[in-house]
């Protein structure tokens, strides 16, 4: 029996990786409505364990609202053991600096759907990730929002 794993490559890598999921695939939904017009709300939060890689490969965040909604994507690199509760994200070895990493933004009712593969990820991202919304200019009563996420988390190479 011949068994056949073709290769691609990871221009971040700089390397020729199997064409196949690695290890573990995460993910999140969320859907929600307010009342109120929060400054910021945090959706959805992943904690990437110490010494894996989150590479983001499908985003999909949508609104009801006429006025639309801002999205976020933020990263935090914890700087003390324990700062992200049961899972631990420190230390962060990469080089994935913390701060905003995408703004997706609606400027009206509809959705954005973004994909990436293993090769051209759409973000790679460590330590904490947050997935925040913030509602243009006042959210209409009823108005539905969400968030779906999913990657893969790999270590990464040294």
């Amino acid at each position: 029996m011949e068994f056949k794993l073709g290769f691609k490559r990871d221009l971040g890598q700089q390397e020729f990786v199997p064409d196949a999921l690695p290890y573990a695939v995460v993910g999140g939904a969320w859907e929600g409505s307010f009342d109120a017009s929060p400054s910021l709300y945090t959706a959805l939060n992943h904690i990437v364990p110490t010494s894996l890689q989150l590479k983001l490969l499908f985003l999909r965040v949508w609104t009801q609202q006429a006025g639309g909604a801002k999205f976020s994507i933020i990263q935090t690199n914890p700087t003390a053991i324990g700062a992200t509760g049961t899972i631990e994200a420190y230390p962060v070895r990469g080089s994935v600096p913390q701060g905003v990493r995408d703004y997706p933004m609606l400027e009206a009712s509809g959705e954005v759907v973004l994909r990436g593969s293993l090769v051209d990820p759409i973000h790679v991202l460590e330590g904490s990730v947050d997935f925040n919304v913030r509602l243009l200019p006042t959210p209409a009563t009823g108005s539905r929002y969400g968030i779906v996420w999913w990657g893969v988390e790999k270590k990464q190479k040294r």
